[in-house]
């Protein structure tokens, strides 16, 4: 339902596995690092354990597709299987061909042997790769530690990949598997997303389903975050649901409140919190029991219409007080700063500076040689694509939009709750110039700071190949484009090919500009990699916030 509300082409939040929705945070290229390094070492094991939706799978397909051409993967997905039918999946997985009724636990050893000598020759290395290793019996893992004893007298001829749960640590730590564990040459535990990764892995699938603008505000992914612990399986299935949301009632973006009454509907409050970290439900605790003891008071704060922990309105103890600090998960990224306007700037409101946004579309267009004219209702971002153009909203700071150079409208705060919007035309060390109708307006930036929202919309030129997202799946000339551009980028040792494919080599010129410029490296270029990818290369025509003074 949500699909067509949004402009998607496909839900953007399914649990099934896609290859198109690859998101690798740090942690998970990390841990795929320690498979490719484990590809390529002699003999022993690589482990690799995380909790149920913290994308193991995720990074073992990762390492699938980026599978060196010398390394021959055998892989087991359902090990709970007795000795002997595992070493016959094995030989089934690295295509042995097995004669009629000859399934002997010897039979098969000695033939996996004599295909472990044959790769050797020829200079392959053959992994074993099982998933949910936790589900191993004893019997079948001393089995599986035989197999590492096949070997030349230099080398260990197979490989071993065990991926599964935490359980599967505590399983090896058992005395009887300790020459298991002793043979562990790398291994690597996955942890839920950090909040930034959350939020990164939220706008990354809502890219790959068709849209770059922010479909969810800042608090909600905080809330997002919090509720389900980072794990992403969970950050799908509330994603997916606040998304329906919000489109069955109408609201253009997913707030707070939607992320809460879409946790109620699909598990128990009780389950979510389960996923909060130990520390912080400690805090909490004691936070309860200091109220209901009647020894101090908690005031609430309502900062852009939700609440939060503000204070205690008792001092504490410097001890006391470090114990209950709750640490803001999404420290480092930018947003508002909620502090209010000294009382000297408060004459500056609102009023003083902002437009309705129609006015001050109107006033925008006209650094882009674009007079608009009356708009009978039509939202000012659809009459924009008349023009060839096309609005991106943001969030953030002064250092992004200097880093977008684009002019652009400042969402306000009014104590109304009007949408009121100032123009910044330009953008110097410590002052903003605004448009204003009848010339222009210049305010130290510590003055505009409490008005405005940290929301923002630029206008922009998308690619004249009729897509706003370049990524797997575009159109042959889409990509042609992108290759390009990307080829004019100074540093970037990137040479344009004819090929219309979006392949991996691509994708990583993509990441590569992305890590340059600060962005999300998710390797598919949307609205915000595209507009900095024509500021790199200098492209002729986009109106700038250095050009005006």
């Amino acid at each position: 339902m949500y699909v067509n509300y949004f402009g998607l082409k496909e839900p953007g939040f399914s649990i099934t596995p896609d290859p198109q929705y690859l998101f690798l945070s740090g942690q998970h290229r990390e841990a795929l690092a320690h498979l490719l390094y484990g590809a390529s070492e002699s003999g022993g094991f690589v482990l690799l354990t995380g909790e149920v939706g913290t994308g193991k799978t995720t990074v073992c397909r990762a390492f699938l597709e980026q599978l060196p051409e010398h390394v021959d993967v055998a892989l087991i997905l359902n090990p709970a299987l007795t000795s002997t039918e595992l070493l016959q999946a094995v030989c089934d997985e690295f295509r042995l061909a097995l004669p009629e009724g000859e399934h002997s636990a010897k039979y098969l050893i000695d033939r996996l042997n004599r295909y472990l000598l044959e790769a050797h020759a020829q200079g392959r290395r053959p992994v074993l790769m099982i998933d949910e290793a936790q589900s191993l019996g004893p019997q079948v893992l001393e089995q599986i530690r035989l197999l590492t004893n096949l070997e030349t007298p230099k080398h260990k001829l197979l490989q071993i990949f065990l991926i599964g749960q935490p359980e599967l640590r505590e399983l090896l730590r058992q005395p009887g598997l300790r020459q298991i564990d002793q043979r562990i040459t790398a291994r690597y535990h996955l942890q839920p997303f950090s909040a930034r990764d959350t939020l990164s892995y939220v706008r990354h699938r809502l890219a790959v389903a068709g849209t770059d603008r922010p479909l969810f505000a800042l608090s909600a992914v905080r809330r997002i975050h919090r509720l389900t612990g980072g794990v992403p399986r969970l950050i799908n299935i509330l994603c997916d649901r606040a998304l329906l949301g919000a489109s069955v009632t109408r609201r253009p973006m997913v707030t707070r409140a939607i992320v809460e009454r879409a946790a109620a509907e699909v598990q128990d409050r009780g389950s979510w919190r389960k996923t909060l970290g130990a520390p912080a439900r400690a805090a909490l605790a004691l936070v309860l029991l200091l109220i209901a003891l009647g020894g101090f008071g908690i005031a609430w704060e309502r900062i852009g219409g939700e609440p939060g922990w503000h204070a205690l309105t008792s001092p504490l103890p410097p001890r006391l007080a470090a114990a209950l600090r709750f640490e803001d998960p999404f420290r480092g990224v930018e947003a508002p700063d909620p502090t209010p306007a000294p009382a000297a700037d408060r004459a500056l409101d609102p009023e003083t500076v902002g437009l309705d946004q129609a006015e001050a579309m109107r006033l925008l267009l006209r650094r882009w040689s674009v007079e608009l004219g009356n708009l009978d209702g039509e939202a000012p971002c659809a009459r924009v694509k008349r023009f060839g153009l096309s609005c991106e909203h943001d969030e953030g700071g002064w250092s992004r939009l200097r880093d977008f150079d684009r002019p652009a409208l400042l969402r306000l705060n009014d104590p109304e709750g009007r949408e009121r919007y100032a123009v910044l035309g330009a953008l110097r060390d410590d002052q903003a110039i605004l448009d204003v109708p009848g010339g222009r307006r210049t305010l130290p930036l510590a003055r505009l700071d409490p008005l405005w929202s940290g929301h923002y919309l630029l206008v922009w030129q998308p690619p004249p190949v009729g897509t706003l997202v370049i990524g797997s799946g575009a159109s042959s000339q889409a990509v042609r484009w992108l290759r390009q551009l990307l080829s004019e980028v100074e540093g970037l040792a990137f040479e344009a090919t004819d090929s219309g494919r979006f392949d991996a080599e691509l994708a990583q010129a993509v990441r590569r500009f992305q890590t340059q410029a600060g962005l999300n490296a998710d390797g598919i270029a949307g609205p915000r990699t595209l507009i900095r990818l024509h500021n790199a290369v200098n492209m002729p025509g986009p109106p700038r916030l250095r050009e005006a003074d």
